[in-house]
């Protein structure tokens, strides 16, 4: 900050964050997550420079903001751009082709039932939030280097005998079949009996 701002910088924090500001909003933070937001902040010093205006120092609290990544610094969709995704495949999510895992893991959090049988403006809007709180954690897992994978069965089909075999496919293609008529992997009682009156047409 210093080499970027000079004293403008130095004389209104100190050298060396020596009231203890700084640190205490960004003591959290991952060290890729820091190096973003420095990025961020040498691009705004940047731009003012080319617009032959004066940039500012951030205030810690600005600057830990800037350190929160986006989905769009990772080539992931926008919050907004994946929340479109889900709701346009929610009712068959095994069939699609996800931009990205994180979309479908987020969608999946949520539940493809509850999205595909919506119940009013005020309930999307929870549900959206819902998301767009999962999708946020899940983009600061790819932050830090993590690979999202899908969930897979542990084992091997040469570890099984036949009749195990036969039984964990039924398994999988029973999961599958759940997932392509968007019904989440886990109910409760109340989505459980949303499930059966819609499958008895409502009675």
């Amino acid at each position: 900050m210093g080499e970027m701002y000079a004293s403008k910088f130095v004389s209104q924090w100190g050298a060396f964050d020596e009231t203890g500001a700084w640190w205490a909003e960004l003591q959290h933070f991952q060290p890729a997550q820091l190096a973003l937001g420095l990025r961020r902040v040498r691009q705004q010093v940047q731009d003012a420079a080319r617009a032959n205006d004066e940039a500012w120092p951030p205030t810690p609290i600005a600057f830990a903001a800037m350190c929160q990544p986006k989905s769009e610094d990772l080539g992931l969709p926008s919050e907004a751009e994946a929340w479109r995704e889900v709701t346009a495949n929610a009712h068959q999510p095994g069939r699609h082709r996800w931009s990205h895992e994180a979309v479908r893991m987020a969608g999946q959090a949520v539940g493809w039932w509850d999205l595909t049988h919506g119940g009013g403006e005020s309930r999307t809007d929870r549900m959206e939030r819902r998301f767009r709180k999962e999708y946020a954690a899940l983009v600061n897992r790819v932050m830090e280097g993590e690979q999202l994978q899908a969930r897979t069965l542990i084992g091997h089909d040469s570890q099984l005998n036949r009749a195990e075999r036969a039984e964990r496919a039924s398994r999988e293609a029973a999961q599958q079949r759940a997932e392509a008529a968007g019904m989440p992997q886990r109910m409760n009682s109340e989505q459980g009996m949303r499930c059966l009156r819609a499958a008895l047409g409502g009675r």
